[in-house]
């Protein structure tokens, strides 16, 4: 038997609904030791939400639009109201906003009720992400020298020579590798909270590639970052992106929890 539930819909939450939804996630993540997020301050977001006849959140879910025919759907359902057919009549109401549109749920393995609900479904699960952490006041890269980074560099390209390599921070978040006036690498680090860096587009330029550049780069990137007084550094990579996975271990990054992508 469903519960009885009114359910709004609204493209920007006022404060009081903001509070209740944070409380709810908070609630969620408390019962399924994850600490997915959700879109409170996102614009261009549809949010769908569940009350019981007491006036209490029981659900909320939010579209998130990628492409024309694609959203990101995002939920949460308070644990003592699962399995009771709440986030069924949200995604119903939900699709009925975008008949025509796939869905994409980002989903921690670890909330089994949200894999069984998938499950159900029939949503098929596409790819896994691996969030890593690396705390940067203790690991022991910190005390290689940019001249031991070096000489750890390989020397059989003609491009790359075994001379010392050098970081250069190109603008706020944009930093690169560089051989003399060759520039051989790119990442960029940005802050997400106090004392904390999250690092994205890691690249080594292609002609580089499979010459240990990568953890030539870290071995200097990393250093620099802890200078600048963050304490600990994010990255997430693909799960079958077996390299990078290897890079990140070897320069201190250690895997924090698996975000698993379904398609529905």
């Amino acid at each position: 038997m469903h519960l009885n539930l009114s359910i709004y819909s609204t493209n920007l939450l006022t404060q009081k609904q903001q509070e209740e939804t944070a409380d709810l996630t908070a609630v969620c993540h408390h019962h399924d030791q994850n600490d997915l997020s959700y879109p409170l301050e996102e614009t261009d977001v549809t949010h769908f939400l569940a009350y019981l006849p007491d006036g209490s959140l029981a659900a909320c879910l939010a579209l998130i639009p990628y492409e024309e025919d694609l959203a990101e759907c995002c939920a949460f359902t308070h644990p003592d109201f699962r399995n009771q057919g709440i986030f069924s009549r949200l995604l119903e109401e939900g699709l009925s906003h975008i008949p025509d549109s796939d869905l994409l749920f980002a989903v921690s393995e670890s909330c089994q009720d949200t894999v069984k609900t998938l499950a159900a479904l029939g949503a098929e699960k596409e790819s896994e992400e691996l969030m890593m952490e690396c705390d940067l006041t203790s690991h022991s890269c910190f005390h290689v020298t940019q001249t031991a980074a070096a000489s750890a560099a390989p020397s059989h390209s003609p491009s790359i020579t075994s001379g010392s390599f050098s970081l250069h921070q190109t603008s706020a978040s944009e930093f690169c590798l560089y051989q003399g006036d060759l520039r051989l690498g790119t990442a960029f680090a940005e802050p997400v909270r106090e004392g904390t860096v999250c690092l994205h587009h890691v690249e080594i330029l292609p002609e580089y590639r499979h010459q240990g550049l990568g953890t030539v780069f870290f071995t200097l990137l990393l250093p620099a970052l802890a200078s600048q007084g963050f304490q600990t550094a994010l990255l997430q990579v693909a799960g079958d992106n077996m390299p990078a996975i290897a890079l990140y271990k070897k320069t201190g990054f250690s895997v924090t929890k698996t975000l698993s992508y379904y398609f529905y």
